[in-house]
């Protein structure tokens, strides 16, 4: 007894200290250290705060890994010299990721599928608001409706299925379904994390096909002010501000701007009913961060958004008046959220987030004297209306990260109340309470296995027990393998269940028996990279199969009286193939990859994708390329049954040129948006509800210039 306790005595006197430095000497901290030696055991250690690991005498292959630095690898022999100097590549690695994530990561250590769209791609791009930044993303489909707005599928699943946070809280507002993403400007997002496959879990209903998280800005400076402006060549004016400040416990942020588009049509006489609608949009934020302590942070964020849909008509002349029936359609969305985080140590912390959010949609219909420009409002039955849905939400829950054993607790509680003349009885709610958790184990250096589950209390529906499982083995920094199951749920909305739009040519009425849709997804992920100081080549393969019941749809009841309700038709399945390879060197990087995409019915979709950019002598050539293959949809036909249609494919280039000038002060921004001039592509739509004998599909307004400039000061650092 007392050998065996004098023996461990001096094997931690012995001990030496690993110190690890970056090429300037700067001590590396929360370095990861996977030390193997000849007989025993690995031993999985942590960098300090000076950059050191204490490890006892022996010799050990060693592997390190530390975020942002390149992967080491040495044979060591303790004691002897211990200092390790870890090297930067040449060329930019990826952020780190929030969404479903215990605290933030590389992507590549996320059990998740993430994609990650950053502040540069967004730049490069000339992205005002997401529909742009996802059009040649791969495994996303863009709906363009001029009417409706611009949804995205993912994994061949529908906008209902995809839920959208800005940073952590969804956005509410659903038009026949799915969130607008034209109304989501990127003026002061920082990244867009997109997790595909379900996330019900974590975020719950309407998470089916996965999550697009909007990252807000933080300001890192002192204070920072900036402006910007944008012009594209189809008559879209964009310009905004933001001023953000203060000492590192408070800090404040202002920021607003004002979008408009003057409309567009493939016909250029058309001036008044176009295509492509007229739209104006104010947004505005305001944040004000308190961190007393380095433990405790405390966020208020009030965004705000105004816009205004024209939907012109073309004139009635007559002897002696010429006059248009025009419709107005307004949007509001008040979002007012606060945020809390409290870290208890250096292994507990508490998030919580609140929000009382509140979206109205209001439709005005005038009778326009084009000559006099008087506006009177037309008394018909259905032609004037206002909608309102509010939101009560809350989400939070307590964290525990060890080194080998983590853990994550939650709640998340929303109340959804609707008003409105389109509502049955005028007005509907519905509740949703869930607890929730997730645990990490890792096994081993190489293994890490993360269960989790939800269960939940509907107002209206029996949610379902939601369990999830994912798998992470990365035998090396070269390479990950990713495997996970999940359960996905969605409930019906409450416009499915009380929509009354009863007028003139319309008889729609909502289903409060409609079924909740249920679904069991899987997916696989192998990365490989070849990682090099100079250069990073890394290729992927990614694979998901979709199995979704009671898929909700539109039917037309009677022919007759155009009674049209919502019923619970159809099994969906999706079965998708993605290889993807990418290769940075230095200032040049380059991606390509294929998405093929198997729908039940035998029917497959697919698209291939490229992105390039090269930076040169301060200057920034960027291309973003996608093919979007034919796209099979299931349509709803008038007798009940399901028919396959399908949508025609289409290519997509954009190109720019970027330079900052001024010490970086300046940065603009010249490009060309649908460089082959894309308008509509070839559909069959036909005998669908509310589809007509469609022929075709709008997608684009043509080819078309843009040019942004963005001027930015800053003062210290925090």
């Amino acid at each position: 007894m007392r050998a065996g306790l004098l023996l461990a005595f001096i094997g931690i006197v012995a001990a030496q200290t690993i110190l690890l430095q970056d090429e300037e000497g700067r001590p590396v901290r929360e370095a990861r250290l996977r030390l193997v030696p000849a007989d025993g055991r690995p031993m999985i250690l942590t960098s300090d705060s000076l950059g050191g690991v204490q490890a006892p005498p022996g010799t050990y292959r060693i592997e390190v890994q530390a975020e942002g630095y390149l992967p080491y690898r040495a044979t060591l022999t303790l004691p002897g010299p211990a200092a390790i100097q870890l090297e930067r590549p040449t060329y930019t690695l990826e952020d780190k990721v929030i969404t479903g994530s215990y605290a933030p990561l590389q992507e590549l250590r996320s059990l998740y599928p993430v994609r990650i769209l950053t502040a540069e791609r967004i730049q490069a791009q000339g992205a005002l608001y997401l529909p742009q930044l996802l059009a040649t993303e791969l495994n996303t489909r863009l709906a363009q409706d001029p009417n409706l707005g611009t949804f995205a599928t993912l994994q061949g699943l529908g906008g209902e299925h995809v839920k959208v946070l800005i940073d952590g809280v969804p956005v509410i507002g659903r038009v026949s379904g799915s969130v607008d993403l034209n109304q989501l400007p990127l003026a002061e997002v920082e990244r867009v994390e997109i997790v595909e496959g379900p996330m019900s879990v974590l975020y719950g209903t309407d998470a089916m096909g996965g999550v697009i998280n909007l990252i807000t800005r933080r300001s890192r400076c002192q204070w920072e002010t900036r402006g910007r402006f944008q012009y594209e060549g189809v008559g879209v004016y964009d310009a905004g501000f933001s001023v953000a400040g203060g000492p590192r416990s408070h800090r404040l942020l202002l920021a607003g701007g004002r979008y408009y588009f003057d409309g567009w049509d493939p016909n250029p006489t058309r001036l008044r009913a176009q295509l492509w609608r007229p739209r104006e949009q104010y947004n505005a934020l305001l944040s004000y961060q308190w961190r007393p302590s380095d433990r405790f942070r405390l966020r208020i964020q009030v965004p705000f958004s105004d816009e205004t849909f024209f939907n012109l008509k073309e004139p009635t002349i007559t002897p002696y008046r010429v006059y248009a029936l025009d419709e107005y359609y307004y949007t509001r969305r008040l979002l007012p959220a606060v945020e809390a985080t409290y870290e208890a140590g250096p292994r507990w912390r508490w998030d919580q987030q609140a929000a009382l959010l509140t979206y109205r949609r209001i439709r005005k219909v005038v009778y326009k004297d084009l000559v006099t420009l008087s506006e009177t409002l037309v008394p018909l039955p259905g032609q004037q209306d206002s909608t309102q849905e509010i939101l009560l939400w809350a989400r939070g829950g307590v964290t525990y990260k060890g080194a080998k054993f983590s853990l994550q607790s939650g709640h998340e509680l929303q109340h959804t109340v609707i008003t409105g003349g389109r509502i049955q009885s005028g007005r509907a709610e519905m509740g949703d309470y869930a607890l929730w958790g997730t645990a990490e184990w890792q096994f081993s250096s190489s293994w890490a296995v993360r269960p989790g589950f939800r269960i939940a209390y509907n107002t209206r529906y029996r949610a379902p027990f939601l369990p999830a499982l994912h798998v992470r083995w990365s035998p090396s920094p070269a390479f990950s393998w990713r495997i996970g199951y999940s359960r996905g749920f969605r409930a019906p909305s409450l416009r499915e269940q009380f929509l009354y739009l009863v007028f003139t040519n319309h008889n729609i009425q909502g289903n409060p028996n409609l079924r909740p849709e249920e679904s069991h997804h899987l997916h696989t992920n192998f990365t490989w990279s070849l990682l090099r100081k100079e250069a990073l080549v890394r290729w992927r393969f990614s694979a998901f199969w979709n199995d979704v019941r009671d898929v909700i749809q539109l039917v037309i009841v009677d022919p007759a009286t155009l009674f049209t309700t919502y019923y619970n038709l159809q099994h969906v399945q999706t079965l998708g193939l993605l290889p993807r390879i990418e290769v940075r060197y230095q200032r040049f990087y380059a991606m390509s990859g294929a998405t093929f995409t198997w729908y039940k019915g035998q029917a497959w979709g697919w698209e291939l994708a490229a992105q390039t950019s090269y930076e040169w002598k301060g200057f920034t050539a960027a291309a973003f390329f996608k093919l979007q293959g034919r796209t099979p949809l299931f349509l709803a036909q008038e007798d009940g049954s399901i028919a396959w249609r399908w949508i025609g494919g289409y290519p997509w280039l954009d190109l720019s040129i970027s330079r900052a000038l001024w010490e970086k002060r300046l940065y603009l921004t010249a490009g060309v948006r649908n460089v082959i001039g894309v308008t509509s592509v070839q559909a069959a739509l036909g005998g669908g509800v509310h589809t007509g004998d469609g022929l075709s599909a709008p997608v684009g307004m043509g080819r078309y210039p843009f040019l942004r400039a963005e001027l930015h000061f800053q003062k210290g650092e925090l």
